[in-house]
């Protein structure tokens, strides 16, 4: 009689379960990276358009600041006040307490500092309003046609 192997025969699985699963970790390796890489980007651009918009904010509240002293300046420098502000661009106008002085600094192309002083009997300079406006008025777009089908 002849003889018979009792081996089983070999199909390899175990080979290639494990090159699937290294196949697959690699894969998922390479999704997770590439989406870490999308949000820093994204995140970048988020931080750099902020500390734009902060950085344009504080210029302008500087240059509103450095009007405020000029506006002092012209307040003590003589009787004619009123006159030479609203020559140089200053919105002058009568209010209950003394007069109201107003004026506008760009923040960019978006945004406007609204500033409004009130001048005193006394001489004295109040702040009444320091504002961030829009620069210019919101219009919808009602181009859109989503509800007509046919």
């Amino acid at each position: 009689m002849a003889r018979v192997s009792k081996k089983k025969a070999s199909f390899g699985t175990s080979m290639g379960v494990s090159s699937i699963i290294a196949i697959l970790v690699i894969l998922v390796l390479v999704v997770f990276s590439a989406l870490s890489i999308v949000t820093s980007k994204a995140d970048l651009t988020l931080a750099q358009k902020t500390a734009d918009g902060v950085m344009a904010f504080y210029s302008a509240d500087a240059a509103a600041e450095d009007k405020m002293a000029e506006v002092a300046a012209a307040i003590q420098a003589d009787d004619g006040w009123r006159a030479s502000l609203s020559q140089n661009g200053y919105a002058i106008s009568s209010a209950t307490g003394g007069t109201l002085i107003a004026y506008t600094v760009s923040i960019d192309e978006n945004r406007n500092l609204n500033v409004e002083l009130l001048a005193g009997e006394n001489a004295g300079l109040t702040r009444k309003l320091w504002q961030v406006v829009p620069a210019k008025e919101w219009a919808p777009d009602n181009n859109l046609n989503l509800a007509n089908p046919g």
